[in-house]
């Protein structure tokens, strides 16, 4: 019994695109903790020094208090778009408010300070993102100096810093949690 060529042909092409698509499948696509880990934005805040940070959203636009220790005072910026945050004012709410926000409302519990606020620097921090998906050898991937505020964003899967560079805005694919101590540990995928 002889089988026609075009058979053989068209067996083999099957043979050989199965071959190739177990071969393809079965290499996961490693994506590399840098991709896990980005930098959205970098927003200079000339001259400010921010000590406390929270979030609000309003309708659909996100906002993020900067404690102004100095001048005891919240800048605010809009952070609806992580990858450009916008400045809205230096100087929008009076006053520290240690809790944040009240839940989900918009009310804002701010005590203002009697007396001087001084003039002293704020403590600093060095935050390194660390990925430790593979437990025997953990991998810095970002590094913050002199950062002075920090702030997790979960839900959106956010981190905010602010060092002398300004307002950082790193995106994570997974949640992190708020670091205490110099480095952030991130699970891989």
């Amino acid at each position: 019994m002889r089988i026609p060529a075009s058979i053989i042909s068209g067996r083999l092409l099957l043979l050989i695109s199965l071959f190739l698509l177990l071969a393809f499948a079965s290499v996961r696509p490693s994506v590399a903790a840098e991709e896990e880990i980005r930098v959205l934005a970098n927003l200079p805040l000339k001259d400010m020094q921010v000590n406390q940070m929270f979030t609000q959203q309003v309708e659909n636009k996100y906002y993020l208090y900067l404690h102004r220790p100095v001048e005891d005072v919240y800048a605010l910026v809009d952070v609806s778009k992580p990858d450009k945050p916008i400045l809205v004012s230096a100087n929008a709410l009076k006053g520290t408010t240690p809790e944040g926000s009240v839940g989900p409302s918009p009310v804002a519990i701010a005590v203002q300070q009697e007396g001087g606020t001084g003039q002293a620097a704020l403590p600093t921090q060095t935050i390194n993102l660390v990925d430790t998906s593979n437990p025997k050898a953990p991998k810095t991937i970002k590094t913050f100096k002199g950062v002075t505020c920090m702030y997790a964003d979960t839900g959106r899967k956010l981190v905010y810093l602010v060092n002398g560079e300004g307002l950082w805005v790193v995106s994570h694919r997974h949640s992190i949690p708020l670091c205490s101590g110099a480095s952030c540990a991130l699970a891989g995928p």
